[in-house]
């Protein structure tokens, strides 16, 4: 019996919670591949930040919008500090997800 497949194959798992796993099958190797398609959430920030212009802290604005994928790393985090950090540290890095304008500066 020959090892692995004779030829490559891909399986497409679909989309789940905005992911998209994809299978790969090579010679003898699995390669599992998830992509995450950002842009809907880009275009609810930058809606959300366009309607925000102008708006004071007290205004009850959200600062910013975390993808579902995200989030459920940082909820993760048990010590509650650490939590707040890695929000920051998320908008910091992703500054395109930041709906209140204001936030940036």
């Amino acid at each position: 019996m020959a090892d692995g497949f004779c030829e490559n194959t891909t399986v497409d798992e679909g989309i789940a919670q905005g992911i998209r796993t994809q299978l790969h099958f090579e010679g003898g190797d699995l390669i599992v591949q998830k992509t995450f398609d950002a842009e809907p959430h880009l275009q609810y920030a930058k809606e959300a930040r366009l309607a925000t212009q102008g708006m004071n802290w007290g205004d009850g604005r959200m600062i910013g919008h975390i993808p579902q994928i995200f989030y459920a790393q940082i909820c993760a985090i048990r010590d509650r500090t650490e939590r707040e950090k890695a929000v920051t540290r998320f908008f910091q890095e992703n500054p395109a997800f930041i709906m209140f304008e204001r936030f940036k500066a």
